[in-house]
């Protein structure tokens, strides 16, 4: 089929995968008008049309006298990562974390649809965890989560009382670049309020690594009395920096809690 789409377009989503995908690092210099011109085989008209395109979308930021630079860009996945390192987050806060795996279930026959998700073949299985995420013994996070089995050979329960992106990285050399996630508000699931109804922030999807390949599927629900989204800009054109926070009313409560 011939490909009749503008050739800024086509050259604006193929330099956007290549930083999905880590090509260039935050903060390195990105290609000048004339470089990309040169590198594409194209008018610098047109390079100009593709670099203000990124820059307008926060993938790129100029930095006047110096060039144009790769954005410092906070997705709910890299803020998440402040939140998954969970130990350092709470020894941050100088409270105590702590995580109960609620189960460890290896499943040689997953549904269609979740092996579809995780894209593993007819004889695919998987890890399905549930841990409860703590705070001074007070449960804050519930987290589900699937993995393709083959990708985390010999995990066992006692591997995921820490972190589990120190694991990832550390052990199996697996690290998400790209995500498919949404984030929605939900009723919290009992075991985060079994006295009460409570909402929380609910987020779910699947996180991949640069060659597109699912690393897992997750679900976590954040205690909505306790956590809150916050976002900031720190300069023109750079993507929201978005963080999962603590609320100010309920960090009180943790702190005068006694150890």
């Amino acid at each position: 089929m011939l490909e009749t789409r503008p050739i800024a377009q086509q050259l604006i989503e193929q330099l956007q995968s290549d930083l999905a995908k880590g090509r260039w690092a935050a903060s390195d210099r990105f290609p000048s008008e004339r470089e990309l011109a040169q590198a594409h085989g194209i008018s610098r008209a047109t390079a100009n049309k593709v670099l203000s395109k990124l820059v307008s979308e926060g993938w790129l930021e100029i930095r006047r006298g110096l060039g144009t630079f790769v954005s410092e860009r906070s997705t709910f996945f890299s803020a998440l990562r402040q939140m998954e390192s969970f130990t350092s987050f709470a020894e941050n806060l100088q409270l105590s974390p702590s995580t109960e795996i609620l189960a460890f279930e290896r499943q040689s026959a997953p549904s269609e649809a979740l092996a579809l998700e995780l894209g593993l073949g007819q004889k695919g299985a998987v890890i399905q965890i549930q841990r409860l995420r703590c705070l001074k013994r007070v449960p804050v996070i519930y987290e589900e989560r699937w993995l393709p089995k083959s990708s985390y050979p010999r995990l066992m329960p006692k591997d995921i009382e820490g972190s589990f992106y120190r694991l990832c990285q550390e052990r199996y050399g697996l690290e998400a670049v790209a995500e498919d996630i949404h984030l929605t508000a939900a009723l919290a699931p009992k075991i985060l309020s079994p006295d009460q109804a409570r909402t929380a922030l609910c987020l779910e999807g699947i996180s991949s690594d640069a060659e597109g390949r699912p690393l897992w599927k997750q679900r976590l629900h954040y205690r909505g009395d306790c956590f809150q989204v916050a976002h900031e800009t720190t300069h023109q054109a750079a993507f929201p920096q978005l963080s999962f926070q603590l609320q100010a009313s309920f960090l009180r409560q943790l702190q005068n809690i006694q150890k």
